[in-house]
């Protein structure tokens, strides 16, 4: 599965470098098309958002983003920690695979690593 990704503070991008994957977009304009299924990373903007780019890739890609994974930070934004999440599920109905704090840790890595190889 391809892996999609946003970073803007370089917490994602850090998660992403640490995982090495193989097949990797990163998201830049939210103009990007895709034509396989993937595994979507991204941040959550503001104040519980889920960036306008992402929303943008997600609207033209809908039918290939098979999960998602998303980060927040659990200091600054402990009210609305990760809630792009629930706009990913809510509004997409995308499945939501983990919430995690800035760049992950171990078990983050666990459980996008076994998604992409699913």
């Amino acid at each position: 599965m391809k892996l999609v990704y946003a970073s803007r503070t370089g917490n994602v991008e850090k998660l992403v470098n640490r995982l090495n994957a193989d097949n990797v977009l990163k998201i830049t304009t939210g103009e990007e098309t895709v034509d396989e299924p993937v595994l979507l990373i991204t941040y959550t903007d503001g104040v519980g958002q889920l960036p306008a780019i992402v929303a943008a890739f997600v609207e033209k890609n809908r039918p290939y983003v098979k999960a998602a994974a998303v980060s927040g930070n659990k200091e600054r934004h402990p009210n609305t920690f990760g809630f792009a999440a629930n706009v990913l599920k809510d509004t997409y109905q995308v499945p939501v695979l983990t919430i995690f704090n800035k760049d992950g840790d171990e078990e983050t890595d666990a459980v996008i690593r076994n998604a992409l190889n699913a």
